[in-house]
């Protein structure tokens, strides 16, 4: 069965979703304090998106439409029993074709240093101009922009 990407929708979704970015972004970095009760999780123009295989939940990120084109991508995590077999880079091209789905032609994301080298493979270039106010700085981050065909 090949991959699917959905929009989390049902409360199993949210759990397997939150499930995954609690482990691979916060417990696996040693960070405390995951929420996922965050209000910006369910905001209209913010997706929640679940990469599925096998049945199983395997990857996830949200697609933030800032309604003017340009999007920007949060939170990318692949679980670690499915990493290093092309999972992230089937996620990054169904997170395109969901975001070109709504009219976005310019993505954003805050890489983490250690995922540069992937971001880079993948299409996505250093940006060192004005940013989406939303996308915001993280000094740990490296700010990356993407064109997508639409």
């Amino acid at each position: 069965m090949a991959p699917a990407l959905i929009r989390v929708a049902s409360e199993a979704d949210w759990r397997i979703y939150h499930a995954i970015r609690r482990t691979v972004l916060w417990e696996e970095r040693g960070l405390t304090g995951y929420d996922e009760t965050r209000a910006e999780e369910r905001l209209p123009d913010h997706h929640p998106l679940l990469l599925m295989f096998n049945g199983q939940g395997i990857g996830t990120t949200r697609l933030d439409d800032l309604r003017d084109s340009t999007g920007i991508i949060r939170l990318v995590a692949i679980a670690a029993a499915v990493r290093g077999r092309g999972h992230g880079r089937i996620l990054n091209a169904r997170v395109e074709e969901h975001a070109r789905g709504l009219g976005i032609g310019i993505l954003f994301v805050n890489a983490a240093a250690d995922a540069e080298g992937f971001y880079a493979a993948t299409g996505w270039h250093r940006f060192e101009g004005d940013l989406p106010r939303m996308l915001g700085r993280d000094a740990n981050c490296v700010p990356m922009r993407k064109e997508i065909s639409r």
